[in-house]
Protein backbone atom coordinates (compact mmCIF):
# COMPACT_ATOMS: atom_id res chain seq x y z
CA UNK A 1 0.00 0.00 0.00
CA UNK A 2 2.78 2.43 0.89
CA UNK A 3 4.65 1.89 -2.38
CA UNK A 4 1.43 2.25 -4.38
CA UNK A 5 0.59 5.57 -2.72
CA UNK A 6 4.08 6.98 -3.25
CA UNK A 7 4.36 6.02 -6.90
CA UNK A 8 0.85 7.35 -7.52
CA UNK A 9 1.85 10.76 -6.15
CA UNK A 10 5.04 10.72 -8.24
CA UNK A 11 3.30 9.70 -11.48
CA UNK A 12 0.59 12.30 -10.89
CA UNK A 13 3.29 15.01 -10.91
CA UNK A 14 4.39 13.77 -14.33
CA UNK A 15 0.82 13.75 -15.61
CA UNK A 16 0.21 17.30 -14.35
CA UNK A 17 3.27 18.45 -16.30
CA UNK A 18 1.75 17.37 -19.61
CA UNK A 19 -1.03 20.01 -19.90
CA UNK A 20 1.26 22.63 -18.34
CA UNK A 21 4.16 22.27 -20.78
CA UNK A 22 3.00 20.23 -23.80
CA UNK A 23 2.47 23.42 -25.84
CA UNK A 24 6.29 23.74 -26.02
CA UNK A 25 7.94 20.68 -27.60
CA UNK A 26 8.51 17.00 -26.87
CA UNK A 27 11.98 17.44 -25.40
CA UNK A 28 10.85 20.12 -22.97
CA UNK A 29 7.77 18.11 -22.04
CA UNK A 30 9.76 14.97 -21.17
CA UNK A 31 12.42 17.01 -19.35
CA UNK A 32 9.92 18.83 -17.14
CA UNK A 33 7.90 15.68 -16.54
CA UNK A 34 11.12 14.06 -15.24
CA UNK A 35 12.05 17.08 -13.09
CA UNK A 36 8.55 17.28 -11.58
CA UNK A 37 8.56 13.58 -10.70
CA UNK A 38 12.10 13.83 -9.29
CA UNK A 39 11.09 16.77 -7.10
CA UNK A 40 8.11 14.91 -5.63
CA UNK A 41 10.35 11.87 -5.04
CA UNK A 42 12.84 14.05 -3.14
CA UNK A 43 10.13 15.63 -1.01
CA UNK A 44 8.66 12.22 -0.12
CA UNK A 45 12.16 10.93 0.72
CA UNK A 46 12.62 13.83 3.16
CA UNK A 47 9.23 13.05 4.68
CA UNK A 48 10.09 9.36 5.10
CA UNK A 49 13.42 10.28 6.71
CA UNK A 50 11.43 12.00 9.48
CA UNK A 51 10.14 8.52 10.45
CA UNK A 52 6.46 9.42 11.04
CA UNK A 53 4.99 6.46 12.96
CA UNK A 54 1.88 6.04 10.80
CA UNK A 55 3.84 5.13 7.65
CA UNK A 56 5.37 1.97 9.17
CA UNK A 57 2.20 -0.16 8.80
CA UNK A 58 1.85 0.99 5.17
CA UNK A 59 5.21 -0.59 4.30
CA UNK A 60 5.38 -3.39 6.87
CA UNK A 61 8.01 -1.85 9.16
CA UNK A 62 10.69 0.84 9.27
CA UNK A 63 13.22 -1.51 7.65
CA UNK A 64 11.07 -1.70 4.53
CA UNK A 65 10.47 2.06 4.68
CA UNK A 66 14.22 2.55 4.38
CA UNK A 67 14.55 -0.02 1.61
CA UNK A 68 11.87 1.85 -0.32
CA UNK A 69 13.62 5.13 0.56
CA UNK A 70 16.67 3.75 -1.24
CA UNK A 71 14.57 2.93 -4.33
CA UNK A 72 13.35 6.52 -4.33
CA UNK A 73 16.96 7.71 -4.29
CA UNK A 74 17.76 5.57 -7.35
CA UNK A 75 14.67 6.95 -9.10
CA UNK A 76 15.68 10.54 -8.31
CA UNK A 77 19.14 9.98 -9.77
CA UNK A 78 17.68 8.59 -12.99
CA UNK A 79 15.07 11.35 -13.33
CA UNK A 80 17.44 14.25 -12.71
CA UNK A 81 19.82 12.82 -15.32
CA UNK A 82 16.93 12.80 -17.82
CA UNK A 83 16.13 16.43 -16.93
CA UNK A 84 19.80 17.41 -17.24
CA UNK A 85 20.50 15.81 -20.61
CA UNK A 86 17.11 16.68 -22.17
CA UNK A 87 17.63 20.44 -21.99
CA UNK A 88 14.31 22.35 -21.90
CA UNK A 89 13.88 24.81 -24.77
CA UNK A 90 11.02 27.29 -24.45
CA UNK A 91 10.04 30.91 -24.03
CA UNK A 92 8.95 31.01 -20.45
CA UNK A 93 7.80 33.21 -17.61
CA UNK A 94 10.16 34.51 -14.94
CA UNK A 95 9.60 36.80 -11.97
CA UNK A 96 12.82 38.76 -12.47
CA UNK A 97 15.97 38.09 -14.43
CA UNK A 98 17.98 38.21 -11.19
CA UNK A 99 15.90 35.53 -9.46
CA UNK A 100 15.91 33.44 -12.61
CA UNK A 101 19.70 33.55 -12.74
CA UNK A 102 19.99 32.63 -9.06
CA UNK A 103 17.52 29.78 -9.52
CA UNK A 104 19.50 28.49 -12.52
CA UNK A 105 22.72 28.51 -10.49
CA UNK A 106 20.99 26.82 -7.54
CA UNK A 107 19.70 24.08 -9.82
CA UNK A 108 23.12 23.50 -11.38
CA UNK A 109 24.95 23.16 -8.07
CA UNK A 110 22.14 21.07 -6.58
CA UNK A 111 22.34 18.70 -9.57
CA UNK A 112 26.07 18.11 -9.11
CA UNK A 113 25.73 17.76 -5.35
CA UNK A 114 22.76 15.40 -5.53
CA UNK A 115 24.39 13.25 -8.19
CA UNK A 116 27.48 12.79 -6.02
CA UNK A 117 25.60 12.15 -2.78
CA UNK A 118 23.04 9.82 -4.34
CA UNK A 119 25.79 7.71 -5.90
CA UNK A 120 27.53 7.64 -2.49
CA UNK A 121 24.26 6.53 -0.89
CA UNK A 122 23.49 3.85 -3.45
CA UNK A 123 26.98 2.33 -3.73
CA UNK A 124 28.08 0.64 -0.49
CA UNK A 125 31.24 -0.98 -1.84
CA UNK A 126 33.54 0.66 -4.38
CA UNK A 127 33.32 -1.47 -7.58
CA UNK A 128 36.15 -3.96 -8.22
CA UNK A 129 37.48 -3.43 -4.70
CA UNK A 130 36.62 -4.66 -1.22
CA UNK A 131 36.54 -1.11 0.10
CA UNK A 132 33.24 -0.40 1.84
CA UNK A 133 32.16 3.20 2.33
CA UNK A 134 32.08 3.69 6.13
CA UNK A 135 28.66 4.05 7.73
CA UNK A 136 29.62 7.26 9.56
CA UNK A 137 30.78 8.88 6.30
CA UNK A 138 27.59 7.85 4.54
CA UNK A 139 25.43 9.13 7.39
CA UNK A 140 27.28 12.46 7.68
CA UNK A 141 27.17 13.24 3.95
CA UNK A 142 23.57 12.01 3.63
CA UNK A 143 22.41 14.87 5.84
CA UNK A 144 23.43 17.38 3.13
CA UNK A 145 20.77 15.98 0.78
CA UNK A 146 18.19 17.97 2.76
CA UNK A 147 20.09 21.21 2.16
CA UNK A 148 20.35 20.41 -1.53
CA UNK A 149 16.60 19.80 -1.59
CA UNK A 150 16.12 23.37 -0.33
CA UNK A 151 18.22 24.57 -3.31
CA UNK A 152 16.11 22.47 -5.68
CA UNK A 153 12.92 23.92 -4.16
CA UNK A 154 14.27 27.44 -4.75
CA UNK A 155 15.18 26.42 -8.31
CA UNK A 156 11.76 25.04 -9.20
CA UNK A 157 9.93 27.98 -7.62
CA UNK A 158 11.87 30.84 -9.26
CA UNK A 159 13.31 29.42 -12.47
CA UNK A 160 11.79 30.54 -15.75
CA UNK A 161 9.03 28.11 -16.72
CA UNK A 162 6.36 27.72 -19.41
CA UNK A 163 3.43 28.03 -16.97
CA UNK A 164 2.43 30.56 -14.32
CA UNK A 165 2.09 30.16 -10.57
CA UNK A 166 -1.63 29.41 -10.74
CA UNK A 167 -1.15 26.21 -12.76
CA UNK A 168 -2.11 23.04 -10.93
CA UNK A 169 1.43 21.71 -11.43
CA UNK A 170 2.91 24.77 -9.68
CA UNK A 171 0.52 24.40 -6.73
CA UNK A 172 1.29 20.67 -6.50
CA UNK A 173 5.05 21.16 -6.52
CA UNK A 174 4.87 24.04 -4.02
CA UNK A 175 2.94 21.79 -1.63
CA UNK A 176 5.67 19.15 -1.86
CA UNK A 177 8.33 21.83 -1.44
CA UNK A 178 6.73 22.79 1.89
CA UNK A 179 6.44 19.10 2.90
CA UNK A 180 10.07 18.40 2.10
CA UNK A 181 11.50 21.49 3.78
CA UNK A 182 9.43 21.04 6.95
CA UNK A 183 10.38 17.35 7.07
CA UNK A 184 14.07 18.19 6.75
CA UNK A 185 13.83 20.76 9.53
CA UNK A 186 12.10 18.16 11.70
CA UNK A 187 14.82 15.55 11.08
CA UNK A 188 17.41 18.03 12.33
CA UNK A 189 15.41 18.46 15.54
CA UNK A 190 14.74 14.72 15.89
CA UNK A 191 17.61 14.08 18.36
CA UNK A 192 15.91 16.45 20.82
CA UNK A 193 12.23 15.83 20.07
CA UNK A 194 11.93 12.04 20.02
CA UNK A 195 14.83 10.66 22.03
CA UNK A 196 14.71 9.57 25.66
CA UNK A 197 17.54 9.71 28.18
CA UNK A 198 18.75 6.51 29.86
CA UNK A 199 21.55 5.51 32.23
CA UNK A 200 23.48 2.23 31.98
CA UNK A 201 23.35 0.26 35.24
CA UNK A 202 24.67 -3.11 34.09
CA UNK A 203 27.03 -4.38 31.37
CA UNK A 204 27.67 -8.10 30.80
CA UNK A 205 30.09 -9.31 28.15
CA UNK A 206 29.13 -12.81 26.95
CA UNK A 207 30.97 -14.71 24.23
CA UNK A 208 28.09 -14.08 21.82
CA UNK A 209 27.03 -10.55 22.75
CA UNK A 210 27.35 -7.56 25.03
CA UNK A 211 24.28 -7.20 27.25
CA UNK A 212 23.55 -3.57 28.14
CA UNK A 213 20.85 -2.75 30.71
CA UNK A 214 19.69 0.83 31.17
CA UNK A 215 17.02 2.64 33.18
CA UNK A 216 15.13 5.75 32.03
CA UNK A 217 15.94 9.23 33.27
CA UNK A 218 12.51 10.79 32.99
CA UNK A 219 10.09 9.49 30.36
CA UNK A 220 10.61 5.94 29.10
CA UNK A 221 10.40 4.65 25.55
CA UNK A 222 7.11 3.24 24.31
CA UNK A 223 8.24 -0.12 22.95
CA UNK A 224 6.56 -3.40 22.06
CA UNK A 225 8.37 -6.75 22.29
CA UNK A 226 10.17 -7.43 19.01
CA UNK A 227 10.74 -3.78 18.15
CA UNK A 228 14.07 -1.99 17.77
CA UNK A 229 15.39 1.43 18.66
CA UNK A 230 18.20 3.79 17.74
CA UNK A 231 20.92 3.91 20.40
CA UNK A 232 23.75 6.36 20.90
CA UNK A 233 26.09 6.73 23.85
CA UNK A 234 26.99 10.21 25.10
CA UNK A 235 30.67 9.34 25.00
CA UNK A 236 33.47 10.09 22.54
CA UNK A 237 33.49 7.62 19.67
CA UNK A 238 30.02 6.25 20.46
CA UNK A 239 27.74 9.22 19.74
CA UNK A 240 26.62 7.99 16.33
CA UNK A 241 23.08 6.50 16.51
CA UNK A 242 22.75 2.86 15.41
CA UNK A 243 19.66 0.62 15.24
CA UNK A 244 19.51 -2.36 17.62
CA UNK A 245 16.69 -4.71 18.54
CA UNK A 246 15.56 -4.32 22.13
CA UNK A 247 16.08 -7.66 23.85
CA UNK A 248 14.16 -6.83 27.02
CA UNK A 249 11.54 -4.37 28.19
CA UNK A 250 10.41 -4.08 31.79
CA UNK A 251 7.31 -2.44 33.23
CA UNK A 252 9.44 0.21 34.96
CA UNK A 253 10.98 1.31 31.64
CA UNK A 254 14.24 -0.64 31.94
CA UNK A 255 15.52 -1.83 28.55
CA UNK A 256 18.17 -4.36 27.60
CA UNK A 257 20.17 -4.64 24.40
CA UNK A 258 22.13 -7.71 23.29
CA UNK A 259 24.72 -6.48 20.79
CA UNK A 260 27.15 -8.71 18.95
CA UNK A 261 30.56 -7.11 18.19
CA UNK A 262 30.49 -7.47 14.40
CA UNK A 263 31.77 -4.09 13.18
CA UNK A 264 33.86 -1.12 14.25
CA UNK A 265 31.07 0.54 16.21
CA UNK A 266 29.82 -2.57 18.00
CA UNK A 267 33.38 -3.58 18.91
CA UNK A 268 34.07 -0.10 20.28
CA UNK A 269 30.79 -0.28 22.18
CA UNK A 270 31.80 -3.60 23.77
CA UNK A 271 35.19 -2.22 24.81
CA UNK A 272 34.10 1.20 26.09
CA UNK A 273 30.53 1.04 27.41
CA UNK A 274 30.45 1.30 31.20
CA UNK A 275 28.04 1.54 34.13
CA UNK A 276 26.91 5.12 34.57
CA UNK A 277 27.13 6.04 30.87
CA UNK A 278 24.24 8.10 29.53
CA UNK A 279 22.33 6.91 26.47
CA UNK A 280 19.96 8.58 24.05
CA UNK A 281 17.35 6.13 22.74
CA UNK A 282 14.69 6.53 20.08
CA UNK A 283 11.96 4.01 19.31
CA UNK A 284 10.30 1.66 19.18
CA UNK A 285 10.15 0.83 15.53
CA UNK A 286 9.27 -2.25 13.54
CA UNK A 287 6.31 -4.56 12.98
CA UNK A 288 8.01 -7.77 14.15
CA UNK A 289 5.49 -8.88 16.77
CA UNK A 290 4.03 -12.38 17.01
CA UNK A 291 0.63 -11.14 18.20
CA UNK A 292 -0.30 -10.21 14.63
CA UNK A 293 0.62 -13.71 13.42
CA UNK A 294 -1.23 -17.01 13.03
CA UNK A 295 -2.35 -19.40 15.76
CA UNK A 296 0.57 -21.72 14.98
CA UNK A 297 4.06 -20.27 14.72
CA UNK A 298 7.64 -21.45 14.40
CA UNK A 299 10.25 -18.97 15.61
CA UNK A 300 13.70 -19.45 14.10
CA UNK A 301 16.60 -17.39 15.46
CA UNK A 302 20.06 -17.44 13.94
CA UNK A 303 22.84 -16.16 16.21
CA UNK A 304 22.25 -12.63 17.45
CA UNK A 305 18.90 -12.73 15.65
CA UNK A 306 17.59 -14.12 18.92
CA UNK A 307 17.07 -10.62 20.37
CA UNK A 308 13.47 -9.94 19.24
CA UNK A 309 12.44 -13.46 20.28
CA UNK A 310 14.01 -12.94 23.69
CA UNK A 311 11.85 -9.87 24.25
CA UNK A 312 8.72 -11.61 22.93
CA UNK A 313 9.29 -14.82 24.92
CA UNK A 314 9.67 -12.87 28.16
CA UNK A 315 6.18 -11.43 27.67
CA UNK A 316 4.40 -14.72 26.91
CA UNK A 317 1.72 -15.57 29.45
CA UNK A 318 0.22 -18.69 27.92
CA UNK A 319 -3.12 -17.07 27.12
CA UNK A 320 -2.20 -15.71 23.68
CA UNK A 321 -4.25 -18.30 21.78
CA UNK A 322 -1.08 -19.18 19.84
CA UNK A 323 1.07 -22.32 19.80
CA UNK A 324 4.74 -21.43 19.38
CA UNK A 325 7.77 -23.62 18.76
CA UNK A 326 11.14 -21.89 18.86
CA UNK A 327 14.45 -23.04 17.39
CA UNK A 328 17.58 -21.13 18.38
CA UNK A 329 20.50 -21.90 16.07
CA UNK A 330 24.03 -21.07 17.25
CA UNK A 331 27.49 -22.05 16.05
CA UNK A 332 28.43 -23.08 19.59
CA UNK A 333 26.42 -23.31 22.80
CA UNK A 334 28.77 -20.83 24.46
CA UNK A 335 27.46 -18.11 22.12
CA UNK A 336 23.84 -18.60 23.19
CA UNK A 337 22.22 -15.85 25.25
CA UNK A 338 18.94 -15.88 27.16
CA UNK A 339 18.75 -19.67 27.43
CA UNK A 340 17.42 -19.47 30.97
CA UNK A 341 14.49 -17.32 29.76
CA UNK A 342 13.52 -19.67 26.92
CA UNK A 343 13.91 -22.82 29.01
CA UNK A 344 11.94 -21.38 31.93
CA UNK A 345 9.10 -20.27 29.65
CA UNK A 346 9.02 -23.65 27.89
CA UNK A 347 8.79 -25.43 31.27
CA UNK A 348 6.06 -23.11 32.53
CA UNK A 349 3.84 -22.51 29.49
CA UNK A 350 1.84 -25.08 27.61
CA UNK A 351 1.82 -23.12 24.36
CA UNK A 352 5.60 -22.60 24.04
CA UNK A 353 8.32 -25.16 23.26
CA UNK A 354 12.00 -24.54 22.76
CA UNK A 355 14.97 -26.25 21.07
CA UNK A 356 18.60 -25.11 20.99
CA UNK A 357 20.43 -26.19 17.84
CA UNK A 358 24.16 -26.32 18.57
CA UNK A 359 25.78 -26.50 15.13
CA UNK A 360 29.13 -27.59 16.56
CA UNK A 361 27.44 -30.70 17.97
CA UNK A 362 24.31 -31.16 15.84
CA UNK A 363 25.68 -30.16 12.44
CA UNK A 364 24.30 -27.58 10.07
CA UNK A 365 20.61 -26.77 10.51
CA UNK A 366 18.54 -27.51 7.42
CA UNK A 367 14.85 -27.72 6.61
CA UNK A 368 14.64 -31.48 7.22
CA UNK A 369 16.12 -31.13 10.73
CA UNK A 370 13.86 -28.18 11.48
CA UNK A 371 10.74 -30.06 10.41
CA UNK A 372 11.71 -33.32 12.16
CA UNK A 373 12.46 -31.59 15.47
CA UNK A 374 9.53 -29.21 15.48
CA UNK A 375 6.50 -29.68 17.69
CA UNK A 376 4.47 -27.89 15.00
CA UNK A 377 4.17 -28.85 11.33
CA UNK A 378 5.84 -26.01 9.37
CA UNK A 379 3.24 -26.37 6.62
CA UNK A 380 0.49 -25.40 9.05
CA UNK A 381 2.32 -22.48 10.63
CA UNK A 382 3.86 -19.06 10.15
CA UNK A 383 7.65 -18.95 10.15
CA UNK A 384 9.05 -15.99 12.10
CA UNK A 385 12.72 -15.57 11.30
CA UNK A 386 15.54 -13.32 12.48
CA UNK A 387 19.14 -14.05 11.52
CA UNK A 388 21.41 -14.31 8.47
CA UNK A 389 19.48 -14.08 5.16
CA UNK A 390 21.24 -17.14 3.65
CA UNK A 391 19.90 -19.30 6.51
CA UNK A 392 16.38 -17.99 5.94
CA UNK A 393 16.57 -18.59 2.19
CA UNK A 394 17.92 -22.12 2.62
CA UNK A 395 15.28 -23.08 5.20
CA UNK A 396 12.36 -21.65 3.21
CA UNK A 397 13.58 -23.31 0.00
CA UNK A 398 14.11 -26.62 1.81
CA UNK A 399 10.66 -26.59 3.43
CA UNK A 400 9.07 -25.88 0.07
CA UNK A 401 10.89 -28.88 -1.43
CA UNK A 402 9.65 -31.04 1.47
CA UNK A 403 6.07 -29.96 0.78
CA UNK A 404 5.96 -28.07 4.08
CA UNK A 405 6.03 -24.48 2.85
CA UNK A 406 5.06 -22.13 5.71
CA UNK A 407 1.84 -20.21 5.34
CA UNK A 408 3.71 -16.96 5.80
CA UNK A 409 7.34 -15.99 6.40
CA UNK A 410 7.91 -12.94 8.62
CA UNK A 411 11.31 -11.26 8.81
CA UNK A 412 12.90 -7.84 8.91
CA UNK A 413 15.45 -6.49 6.44
CA UNK A 414 17.68 -5.01 9.09
CA UNK A 415 19.76 -2.68 6.91
CA UNK A 416 19.25 1.05 6.72
CA UNK A 417 21.47 2.27 3.88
Amino acid sequence: MGAFLVWSLVVFAGLLAVPAVSHTNATTTFSLMASSMAFVCMAIAQFMAARPPFIEPLFGGLDRVYHFHRKIGISVLGLILVHYFLTPDFKGLSLTSGLNQLAASAGKYAFYGLSALLVLSIVKIIPKTKIEIPYHLWRYTHRFIGLLFVLVAFHQMFIKRPYDGTALLAVYLNAFAALGILSYAYTQLLPWLRTRSYEVFEVTRHDGATIISARPIGRALKVKPGQFGFLRVLKNGLREPHPFTIAGIEADGVVRFAIKPLGDYTRALRENIAIGDRLKLEGGYGQFNHRRGAKKQIWLAGGIGVTPFLAMARHLRGDEGQDIHMVYCVRDRNEAIGLETFEAQAAKLGNFSFVLHDSAKDGRLDAAKLAAGSAIDPGDADLWFCGPPPLREAIVKGLKELGKKPRRVEFEQFQFR
